[in-house]
């Protein structure tokens, strides 16, 4: 691929935004191919504190070319290549989903955002703003976006609506949007017409952020005015600091010139499920059959062979149709390494005691020897479990 002008109008022109997000990430990859390479190395025998420090030192760092070629290891493991690379980026967002195992001050686990899903917002902690974890956040978030990894989702379309330079007029807010339930409770009193429970917790919030008591004819404006603060105003350093991290990884001017990608790099959580045939219509099935999973044309001159790899392909696909949404991105996780399946992703029946992967190969390695599928299922679920937790076995 070359770094040209031509390359540029294409991803102004694509009709599908994602083909358009793929576009401007390759071109602005290409165009940094000969920078120093960015290297992220990471010691899993070390505990969650100590793996989680490491991820958040590396994005912590100021004037970094983040499209410069990123080059993944993990200490500890013998797993090299692409691989490697798709399980840390997976890695970097589940922990900013879920939370890293750094004290910043209130907490064993940190929390960069907070609230329900499709509802989260930047947490008010002045301890992350202090420590630029907002910035960090944008980085990453822009940075696996680039190497083609999982989207950062559930982000309320509030906060997306005032990063991307929204008015605050127009601003989508709901209840949901308030991740402080007494704060909640305090806005929901002043719906409506009905007597105020709590007065006087209506008139210290009132008075905490300089807004007017409640009285017959402000309510509905107050109410409307404490929920803007609570999920808008008292987060804007948070929003601007985000913003800026995500700034410096280079997709500024895509999300800008090409909104409808904005959707992509935060979707809904019901818009980033794995469904079960987008994985089946991934699946390049062994090559020693051609597999109709009610009948099989013998290709291989073992008919018994063609059993065993019919038998075995049917219990994947019988695993993946009945799974969870849970277990499908487990299941992704470890055969390639992150949640996204890829165009090809190619299924082995072999000699061999457990599930394996080749995630570098995007190769699934399944033993041959299952006569039953509960054996089958419960070998399978065992061996994906652990994907979350280490990469050496898969």
């Amino acid at each position: 691929m070359e770094g040209t002008e031509e390359t540029t109008i294409k991803w102004r022109t694509a009709s599908d935004p994602k083909k358009a997000g793929w576009l401007f990430s390759q071109d602005l990859l290409y165009s940094d191919r000969e920078s120093n390479s960015l290297f992220l190395s990471m010691d899993i025998r070390k505990d969650k504190e100590e793996q989680d420090q490491t991820l958040v030192k590396f994005y912590k760092r100021d004037n970094v070319r983040w499209t410069s070629p990123l080059l993944c290891k993990l200490q500890g493991d013998v797993a090299t290549g692409s691989g490697v690379d798709r399980h840390m980026m997976s890695t970097i967002i589940f922990k900013l989903m879920s939370g890293f195992h750094i004290n910043l001050g209130s907490a064993a686990i940190t929390k960069v955002f907070e609230g329900e899903p499709d509802h989260l917002t930047p947490s008010v902690s002045d301890g992350l703003l202090d420590n630029d974890m907002f910035a960090v956040a944008g980085r990453m978030i822009g940075h696996t976006f680039l190497h083609g990894g999982p989207s950062f989702t559930g982000l309320s379309p509030a906060i997306v609506h005032i990063l991307f330079g929204g008015s605050l007029e127009t601003t989508p807010l709901t209840l949901q949007d308030c991740p402080d339930l007494d704060i909640r409770d305090t806005v929901k009193m002043l719906e409506g017409d009905a007597k105020l429970k709590d007065i006087d917790a209506v008139h210290q919030l009132c008075l905490s952020w300089e807004l007017p008591a409640p009285n017959a004819t402000n309510r509905k404006w107050l109410s409307e005015k404490l929920l803007l603060h609570a999920v808008i105003e008292r987060t804007r350093p948070q929003i601007n600091q985000f913003q800026k991290g995500l700034k410096e990884t280079g997709l500024w001017s895509l999300l800008i010139h090409r909104r409808d990608v904005i959707p992509i790099l935060f979707p809904r959580e019901s818009e980033a499920q794995v469904t079960p045939q987008m994985i089946l219509d991934c699946i390049i099935w062994p090559s020693s059959i051609t597999f109709i999973f009610e009948s099989y044309r013998v290709e291989d001159d073992d008919e018994s062979d063609v059993v065993d790899v019919c038998r075995v392909s049917g219990f994947l696909k019988t695993f993946i149709e009945n799974a969870s949404s849970a277990e499908l991105k487990s299941l992704m996780k470890f055969w390639m390494g992150w949640e996204v399946p890829a165009t090809e992703m190619r299924v082995e029946i072999v000699e061999a005691p457990l599930p394996t992967a080749l995630t570098c190969f995007e190769n699934l390695r399944l033993p041959r020897h299952y006569t039953l599928y509960k054996t089958f299922d419960e070998d399978l679920c065992a061996c994906i479990s652990t994907s979350y937790s280490g990469f050496g076995c898969i």
